[in-house]
């Protein structure tokens, strides 16, 4: 998945969550008696995950390098599901020298497994990003099939027809040989006799 299309995502599903609390926002919903709670916003939360990917995206080796291990040194001392889940969108984007759809994919599954601990907004997130790496990690290992040559199946087949054309050559030699000794034979004879022909008169 590109940056790009990454941030695509993010944006498209920090709509809809946005769509959920705009009521919030502008306080139609809020009755005479509701007493204002304090949450974490969905909308604030994608708004930072894009700044993070734009930021790996745009950004030199350097920067790319700095962001990786920032991500990283952050989920190791507090492996929270958010920043386990900011890692994992790191690691998923291709593009720099960390990049690792298979451990995006396994952070985005670990995360996944405790959803009561993600907004609706990040469980949506997730959920497509998972599907998105499925796919790219398909594809990945039909490559290197391909680069490999054959399936097994495809392997076996192709032992079977350089067999058969081994013995096809070996086959086409002893009869080539055969041929050869037949023919010296019968120059032997056809001299033998030519010798032994009387002249003419």
């Amino acid at each position: 998945m590109r940056p790009e299309r990454l941030a695509a995502l993010l944006l498209a599903v920090g709509l809809v969550a946005g769509c959920k609390s705009v009521d919030d926002w502008t306080g139609l919903k809020r009755g005479k008696e509701t007493t204002p709670v304090a949450r974490t916003d969905d909308g604030q939360v994608i708004a930072g995950y894009l700044a993070m990917l734009d930021q790996l995206g745009r950004g030199g080796t350097a920067e790319q390098a700095e962001i990786v291990a920032t991500t990283r040194n952050a989920y190791l001392q507090d492996p929270s599901t958010q920043k386990r889940l900011r890692y994992a969108f790191v690691l998923a984007v291709p593009g720099h020298a960390a990049s690792d759809a298979a451990g995006a994919r396994s952070l985005l599954g670990e995360a996944l497994a405790t959803p009561e601990t993600l907004l609706p907004s990040e469980r949506a997130l997730a959920d497509l990003m998972i599907r998105d790496l499925d796919a790219r990690l398909a594809l990945a290992q039909e490559n290197e099939t391909l680069r490999n040559g054959s399936t097994p199946q495809e392997d076996h087949r192709i032992a079977e027809l350089n067999r058969r054309l081994q013995a096809e050559t070996t086959e086409k030699d002893r009869l080539r040989r055969e041929l050869e000794r037949a023919e010296a034979k019968l120059e032997a004879i056809a001299t033998l006799e030519g010798g032994n022909t009387p002249p003419r008169p």
